[in-house]
């Protein structure tokens, strides 16, 4: 089994820069997780002040690479975070590990979350040897389906039946997996 670092590595593209969150991310990350439109599809409720995406924050910083860890996507140029990409719920023993993206509305359709989806499969699956990705996706949410497909998942099932609880509304999901040797 591969060792885990202790802290998330900076992981590059030719665009952007994967790297550990930051106190001074507030702001950003607050623009990923205030704006409810944009949360539509995720399994969280938005957040709904900067004092609450502060307290949020702390997994995003803090982080424990064995089971979890959230990277900050930072344009190279300008340095400006543009959405979120991370790892979770994973399982050292059947070499498994749930991943989830998400990205401000005003950068989506540039090819980011490819590029750094990319980077985080080859992380996961060549440094912690992970056999088996997952992603959960609800039905309705085809931009993240279409991107789950360009990185080479699969559609494997579903929907899962009220998987996710948000709102007080069950939500169900499609599951998506790959294996080591599937990504594009």
């Amino acid at each position: 089994m591969a060792r885990t670092p202790k802290t998330a590595p900076i992981l590059q593209t030719d665009r952007l820069r994967l790297r550990p969150f930051r106190a001074t991310d507030l702001k950003a990350v607050h623009t990923l997780y205030g704006d409810g439109e944009n949360l539509r599809y995720w399994g969280v409720e938005p957040s709904p002040s900067l004092d609450s995406t502060r307290k949020m924050m702390r997994w995003h910083i803090t982080g424990a690479p064995r089971h979890y860890m959230i990277w900050a996507v930072e344009e190279k140029k300008g340095k400006r975070v543009v959405g979120m990409i991370n790892y979770f719920r994973r399982d050292l023993r059947e070499r498994r590990v749930e991943v989830g993206w998400l990205i401000r509305p005003e950068a989506q359709g540039k090819g980011y979350m490819t590029e750094a989806g990319r980077a985080l499969l080859r992380y996961l699956i060549d440094t912690l040897k992970v056999h088996r990705v997952e992603a959960l996706i609800r039905p309705e949410n085809k931009p993240s389906a279409a991107l789950a497909k360009r990185l080479g998942f699969r559609l494997e099932g579903g929907p899962l039946r009220d998987r996710w609880l948000v709102d007080g509304q069950w939500h169900g999901v499609m599951l998506y997996g790959l294996i080591a040797g599937e990504e594009r």
